[in-house]
């Protein structure tokens, strides 16, 4: 038995590779099952766009066991997850071949407003990060490689925003209960 009574502790290692498969270092993840963390983020939706393979594969492997996570090198496919299942936060890389990040973003803002959006770059570019937060309505900009830890918190506090968004706005679903929020000068 471990020091968290009953909780079965399960331990992971995982070897960071960035886009160029160069390692970038090792992280271990305790994973605790029975532990209400993972519950709460296990209803996270997350979608990651990005046009490196490697990069995809670990986001999957690594965060998996913490959030329902659909990884695509498609803009279209990640249009496609994003219209089919309700989404909490969308992620995506700048530099892609077809499509840049920022536009990406502008093109789905309008028809999905609520995700929380997160931009991953190699790269500064001030005018990049202009676009981001003037043009797809950004959350965070966050530069490649990125702590997994930092990430993971990140992940729970956008899905926090999310939440509270819409909340704001009518109806949501949280935890697998309905809401309805009404207006103070409801009368009915």
């Amino acid at each position: 038995m471990n020091n968290l009574g009953d909780k079965t502790s399960l331990t992971n290692n995982f070897i960071m590779l960035d886009e160029n498969n160069i390692e970038i270092g090792k992280i271990q993840v305790q994973d605790y099952s029975g532990d209400e963390s993972n519950i709460r983020t296990s209803q996270i939706s997350v979608v990651y766009l990005d046009d490196d393979h490697v990069m995809l594969d670990n986001f999957k492997t690594i965060y998996s066991p913490y959030f329902n996570v659909y990884v695509t090198d498609s803009a279209d496919t990640a249009r496609e997850i994003i219209k089919n299942k309700e989404i909490n936060i969308i992620i995506s890389d700048q530099r892609m071949p077809k499509i840049t990040g920022v536009q990406f973003f502008a093109s789905i803002v309008k028809e999905f407003p609520d995700p929380i959006r997160i931009l991953l770059t190699a790269f500064t570019e001030i005018e990049v990060v202009i676009n981001a937060i003037n043009q797809g309505q950004i959350y965070q900009y966050v530069r490649k490689p990125y702590i997994f830890q930092d990430m993971k918190k990140m992940l729970e506090d956008a899905s926090e925003i999310y939440h509270i968004r819409k909340s704001k706005s009518g109806a949501y679903i949280d935890r697998g209960k309905m809401h309805l929020s009404l207006s103070p000068n409801f009368e009915g």
